[in-house]
């Protein structure tokens, strides 16, 4: 009986945890705010020629115009939008995340991502347009910035808020706090403001007892929030700006006097005047812009077109592509490759009409210092159709770095939509050659190895190139063959690498689409590009030595010049000779300059030999 009880004891606390556990589980789902994603706008989310990561049918991502200015003056009496956004986090968890989504790319009203993910890149927010931001949202950022938003660890204000906040106007119809505001991240220029002061409204809505603190300060700057600022009667700020200047403005949210979720933060900045169609060049060193039709005004036969950019400033410092602006028919172009050299991929629209259109590119350049410079090119397309001859394509294949020289030389005619790797390709099967490689023809194309019967059977490389590779520390492989020529033969830092024109491009062989009278030319490097030229577009980073002051090139070597910085002197004496050690700061080739002994009646000032005597140079062995 007693073991009854117990039963009926243990039956009776079973259900009641039960029913605990599923009013708990009840309450959690009341109080869980619901995902933004629902609450978004429909527009944000029902472009059907997006897909998840925001690209279009073609690949290519939908970026916002990074340049575009505020549309209109803020209204006095603003209206909130009806829906605000959820304080739940919308972005995505993935690392590589780095491109908007489909609801970040409206202009409307954005889906604003967390600061948990400060990598999402953010659209503009037009002037004149108020949106609900959820608290502790990232602001929409179309600052030039290349690592998106930074992380200031900017602390909550201190304290308790002791002032009084006007309420808004009307019913928000919110469930839960947020900000409304016109303020969005971005650029503004002296054409966009008044008398260089910022003016924006912001306030509270969706509850009672709600206070709004808004803060700025230059983003450089490590003043935690920097300055508070004081609204007018009608919610609205006016903080004053330089020009040339980037600043942080911080929005928190109180309600009753505690603080409801994280910061909101928006990154200004204030600029000079941009260069236009009718003002060329502004400031008082504008930049330098090269193009690759500079002089250049044949018809391109080629629907596909790479577009090479390189901007300097008044000091000859690279300008990067942050601080550049291609355009093409008025549309921005976007995903630039390079280093140094920048190269957008342009796809020439066909005409109406007959064959025969121009498109127009527009480049701006700009730097910190408030200068800018503007160039219009335009480009004669005529158009081919797809599979037909457009043009010829000169193929050289280079293994002068094995002492192999000039393997191929042919003139190849191309056709409208092939790639350059499948125009490789045809020639080597012509040669009786074979290509080992990854990816395919048109995407992602990679050529591992070349093959063919004694093909590299008399490979040799040269002494003074072996040297330098030694000297470089690049590691060393037992790798290599006679029948076939690839990567990681003799040493890790080999394989093919091509050249258009003269230039090693940021994108490989499957993305690149020859136009009439191009060079390609593949060459193979035994040292990540150093030896042949390319270093800058591996990218590498490999070895100790930052050039080889040489090129094994087009079955020839070609020295380059050195730059050398002394690294050792030893006086002379009456008795003995002195001398200078010299090495050069990129390729560490070492000599020795003798200075003769001041004896046997020298004065010893070396100013006074005799007119047309030099001084001894003599090589110095550098030894490892």
């Amino acid at each position: 009986m007693k073991n009854g009880w117990i039963k009926s004891i243990c039956s009776v606390l079973t259900v009641l945890m039960l029913l605990g556990t599923l009013y708990g589980v009840l309450s959690i789902q009341k109080m869980l705010p619901e995902n933004p994603i629902n609450t978004a706008c429909p527009l944000d989310i029902s472009d059907s020629s997006l897909d998840a990561d925001g690209a279009d049918d073609t690949g290519n991502r939908k970026t916002p115009d990074p340049m575009e200015a505020p549309s209109a003056e803020p209204p006095n009496t603003p209206e909130p939008v009806s829906t605000p956004q959820s304080t739940e986090n919308s972005a995505s968890n993935s690392p590589e995340q780095s491109t908007p989504s489909s609801s970040e790319l409206s202009t409307e009203i954005p889906t604003i991502a967390s600061t948990l993910d400060p990598s999402v890149s953010k659209s503009p927010l037009p002037i004149g347009n108020a949106t609900a931001f959820p608290i502790g949202s990232q602001a929409p950022d179309n600052t030039s910035n290349p690592t998106g938003i930074p992380e200031d660890n900017t602390p909550y204000p201190s304290g308790e808020p002791g002032d009084t906040t006007p309420q808004p106007s009307g019913n928000p119809g919110a469930d839960e706090p947020y900000i409304v505001t016109n303020l969005y991240s971005g650029i503004y220029t002296p054409e966009n403001i008044s008398n260089d002061t910022l003016e924006f409204y912001a306030y509270p809505a969706g509850g009672d007892g709600l206070i709004l603190k808004v803060f700025i300060k230059e983003r450089n700057e490590d003043t935690n929030n920097g300055n508070l600022l004081h609204p007018d009667s009608l919610n609205h700020f006016y903080p004053k700006l330089e020009l040339n200047h980037e600043y942080i403005v911080t929005m928190y949210l109180y309600q009753n006097g505690i603080l409801y979720g994280g910061a909101s933060r928006f990154y200004i900045t204030y600029r000079s005047r941009m260069a236009d169609e009718d003002n060329p060049n502004i400031g008082e060193h504008p930049p330098t812009i090269v193009t690759n039709r500079d002089g250049d005004d044949s018809i391109i036969t080629s629907s596909r077109f790479i577009f090479r950019v390189s901007a300097r400033d008044w000091n000859g410092g690279v300008i990067y592509a942050n601080h550049i602006k291609v355009m093409l028919d008025g549309v921005v172009q976007t995903n630039p490759t390079g280093s140094t050299v920048f190269e957008y991929s342009l796809y020439l629209s066909p005409p109406n009409i007959g064959d025969d259109i121009e498109h127009i590119v527009t480049v701006l350049a700009w730097d910190d210092e408030g200068n800018s410079a503007y160039r219009r090119i335009v480009l004669r397309y005529h158009h081919v159709p797809t599979g037909s001859a457009n043009g010829e394509l000169t193929i050289t294949i280079d293994a002068t770095t094995l002492g192999l020289g000039i393997l191929i030389e042919e003139i190849c005619t191309i056709h409208e939509g092939e790639t350059a790797a499948e125009a490789l390709i045809a020639l080597l099967d012509d040669y009786g050659y074979e290509a080992e490689y990854g990816g395919t023809p048109r995407l992602n194309f990679y050529l591992r190895r070349i093959a063919g019967g004694d093909i590299a059977y008399y490979a040799s490389i040269p002494d003074t190139l072996w040297q330098l590779i030694l000297r470089d520390g690049i590691t060393l492989t037992d790798q290599h063959d006679r029948d076939s020529i690839g990567e990681f033969d003799y040493t890790r830092g080999s394989g093919w690498m091509y050249c258009i024109n003269g230039m090693y491009p940021g994108i490989g062989l499957s993305e690149y689409y020859p136009i009439d009278g191009d060079t390609l030319c593949l060459r193979f490097t035994l040292a990540f590009g150093k030896d042949i030229g390319g270093y800058d577009a591996s990218g590498s980073g490999e070895g100790s030595l930052t050039s080889y002051c040489g090129l094994w090139i087009n079955d020839e070597f070609i020295q380059l010049t050195h730059d050398y910085e002394e690294v050792e002197r030893v006086d002379p004496t009456e008795a003995t000779d002195g001398y200078i050690d010299y090495r050069c700061r990129k390729c560490h080739d070492e000599y020795r300059e003798i200075l003769p002994a001041i004896g046997n009646g020298s004065s010893g000032d070396m100013q006074c030999l005799p007119p047309g005597k030099k001084r001894r140079l003599i090589p110095k062995i550098h030894t490892e």
